[in-house]
């Protein structure tokens, strides 16, 4: 391994190393889900793994890279992927809530066809991510999102803060992108709450207030009672540690398309990712014990995106310096010798492929 190295040469490199483990349904090897360590179908990676191939040829122009994409894609757009045109196939389970990864497992894949559709100019992926979207129910009274089912089912609302907020941030893109007024309805009532969903106490926790469900059904102030006691739980506050960075970074990405939102104009909620961002820095870049933490969601990827989309919102706030982040992802958990994020993990396929997320980041040179 050469001690300088820039991050095209890392996006470059692990494409060639996805391409040798593709099979020849165009899927790639599937992980686990992991806070609950349930077995994923081929969805969630090959997902991933695709944002990699497309950026990998567009920074090549290898027809090689276009190809593996195009190949991925076929699988995503499978009946196996999507066995009754509903929800994604993403977790092998008999649990109709737990099929579909809830809201974030559809999130990973229209992020995906998004990509799909910008690289490739095939309006069938675009078309594909509004039809799904469309298909998931919004509960006007609470403004949240109910989980799609495999067959359509109606499934209940997600709890989980961060799966509501990417879903809301990924459903907002494609209403920009289609034009779609019933989506962009319904993702401006749940920006407009926002605020009022973060739990918070130093950092964001991962679900939400309880405080939005009081009023509604026994059903849902059963559930109330449930978050309350999991607030109290070390396990969940780990996971919520764990799980910081990925919420920060779907307020990043809604921040960077969409700065004249109202919702930042909230004193409350910028103090809140303040805190957030200093809890990554002070505490979350020194936890290398969290298994929610670098060894599944790549933080050190996701903090220099955050505070370089935030940078003006939380008025220059800087912190941890942004290429240490980086390289303690890589040096911790790449393997420069196979090629892929694979090292110190109990999940070394989902790893590899959110090695994706370095796409978010500008091209540097980085020195270890």
């Amino acid at each position: 391994m050469n001690n300088s190295f820039y991050i095209n040469d890392i996006i470059i490199n692990s494409a060639i190393s996805a391409l040798k483990i593709q099979k020849n349904d165009g899927s790639f090897p599937a992980g686990y889900n992991g806070p609950w360590n349930q077995q994923d179908t081929s969805v969630r990676v090959t997902s991933h793994w695709g944002i990699l191939l497309l950026k990998a040829y567009e920074i090549t122009k290898d027809i090689k890279f276009k190809i593996g994409a195009e190949r991925a894609y076929l699988y995503l757009t499978s009946k196996e992927a999507r066995p009754y045109n509903y929800s994604f196939y993403c977790i092998v389970s008999k649990d109709k809530f737990t099929q579909s990864n809830g809201l974030i497992g559809q999130a990973w894949v229209i992020e995906s066809l998004i990509e799909a559709y910008n690289y490739l100019n095939d309006v069938s992926y675009l078309n594909l991510a509004e039809n799904l979207i469309l298909k998931h129910n919004f509960d006007d009274n609470i403004c949240l999102w109910n989980v799609l089912g495999l067959k359509g089912e109606i499934l209940k609302i997600h709890k989980t803060f961060n799966q509501q907020l990417w879903f809301s941030v990924i459903a907002h893109k494609i209403a920009k992108l289609c034009n779609n007024s019933e989506i962009q309805i319904n993702v401006d009532k749940f920006f407009k709450r926002l605020p009022f969903f973060i739990k918070s106490d130093g950092y964001i926790k991962i679900h939400i207030n309880e405080r939005v469900f009081q009023g509604q059904s026994n059903t849902i102030i059963k559930y109330k009672n449930k978050i309350i006691n999991i607030s109290r739980n070390k396990y969940y506050n780990r996971i919520s540690k764990g799980y910081l960075s990925f919420t920060l970074l779907a307020l990043s990405e809604l921040y960077n398309i969409e700065k004249d939102k109202d919702l930042w104009n909230d004193s409350n909620l910028k103090k809140v990712i303040l805190d957030s961002l200093k809890y990554l820095d002070n505490k979350i870049f020194f936890d290398d014990k969290n298994k929610f933490g670098f060894q599944y969601n790549p933080i050190g990827f996701e903090v220099p995106f955050i505070k370089e989309k935030l940078s003006e919102y939380l008025e220059g706030y800087k912190g941890q310096n942004t290429e240490d982040w980086i390289l303690k992802q890589l040096i911790n958990h790449y393997d420069f010798n196979k090629m892929l994020m694979i090292k110190n993990t109990n999940d070394e396929n989902t790893l590899a492929s959110r090695i994706y997320e370095l796409t978010r980041l500008q091209n540097r040179l980085l020195t270890i």
